[in-house]
């Protein structure tokens, strides 16, 4: 009787790899070798990418990050960076043998814990974390019909964005995209990633992902960064000047990428991931969508309890308020130090 086979991924199959994870139907955008590729030319964390194959052919795949810092600790996970990654499998077998691998590299590196973030709940010993959804828009080819399933305040807003005289620019240039995302999430209290991160997501995804801004008066004054896969919009990073909050710009965004989705024959929009029983999570819902449940597990070793690194945590509350009150300049120049360890 044929063996399933565990090992790290060959350089030669990298394309193999790809071809399964798009042929997939619970694969996500970020089981795909060029987010290992942004991950590892931005932040030089070292890639563990396991493949099960049977008979000559490959059955499941698990893209691991191995992170080691001092002060946030050893840890292995799937993936950075990203709301969702975790084991992609045909069947029960090939996903419980990647998760013994996993836990096994996780007692062989010494680490304090296996994260898996995933769009399935794995049947196994794992902790598990169901606070997190991402919302889904269920986009039609005639863009009035999602229109008609959002709430009236949605629509007005919209309304209220187009009056106002804002533009919308696609194809805008990520220093644009940037200026306005550093910003933000400085007044958020949330160190970013550095531009030469967004220029890899860029580099690596030439054709399937896209900025978009909103200006006024001739200043981009809101934007987001979209990924493209398969036949789903993913809303990944968007931000938006806090002065022009009267005027909507971030509505008038979101409805621009919702219509484009449609005119272009994608079926869903990925509105991003948010906290459950949050101002974010009934600020989704009222455009329409559904949340989509993400299951966060951990093996444990050394570390006590799974990590938690949500707004909710005290600590990082308290980091936010002195964060948001530092210069621009210095935010921009060590946040990405510090983004570098927080997946």
């Amino acid at each position: 009787m044929p063996k399933i086979e565990i090992y790290e991924l060959k350089r030669r199959e990298e394309k193999e790899w790809d071809t399964y994870v798009l042929k997939h139907p619970n694969s996500t955008f970020f089981h795909q070798i060029g987010w290992r590729n942004v991950v590892q030319e931005t932040y030089k964390h070292k890639p563990i990418y396991l493949i099960a194959r049977e008979n000559e052919e490959i059955k499941g795949v698990l893209p691991l990050f191995l992170m080691k810092h001092m002060i946030f600790g050893k840890r292995l996970i799937s993936v950075p960076f990203g709301p969702y990654g975790g084991v992609c499998a045909d069947n029960k077998k090939a996903t419980h043998m990647l998760i013994e691998e996993a836990k096994r590299i996780v007692r062989e590196e010494d680490l304090d814990y296996l994260e898996l973030r995933s769009i399935e709940k794995h049947n196994s010993d794992l902790i598990t974390n169901d606070l997190y959804v991402t919302f889904i828009i269920n986009l039609d080819v005639n863009p009035q019909t999602v229109w008609n399933r959002m709430k009236r305040d949605r629509k007005r807003n919209v309304e209220k964005a187009n009056k106002a005289g804002l533009e919308v620019e696609w194809d805008a240039t990520i220093e644009e995209f940037y200026k306005i995302h550093a910003r933000t999430m400085r007044d958020f209290g949330t160190p970013t990633h550095g531009l030469e991160f967004f220029k890899n997501c860029l580099r690596e995804f030439p054709r399937n992902a896209k900025v978009l801004t909103v200006k006024y008066n001739g200043e981009a004054i809101c934007c987001q960064f979209l990924f493209f896969y398969k036949d789903t919009v993913i809303a990944v990073w968007g931000s938006s000047l806090k002065e022009y909050k009267t005027y909507h710009p971030e509505q008038l965004c979101i409805w621009e990428v919702i219509k484009y989705g449609c005119e272009k024959g994608y079926k869903y929009f990925d509105f991003g991931r948010c906290l459950r029983n949050t101002g974010v999570y009934s600020y989704k819902e009222r455009w329409g969508g559904y949340p989509k449940q993400l299951y966060y597990q951990y093996y444990l070793k050394n570390a006590k309890e799974a990590p938690n690194f949500t707004s909710m945590n005290p600590k990082r509350q308290k980091f936010a308020s002195i964060w948001k009150k530092l210069p621009l300049k210095m935010t921009t120049a060590i946040g990405p130090l510090i983004r570098k360890e927080i997946p």
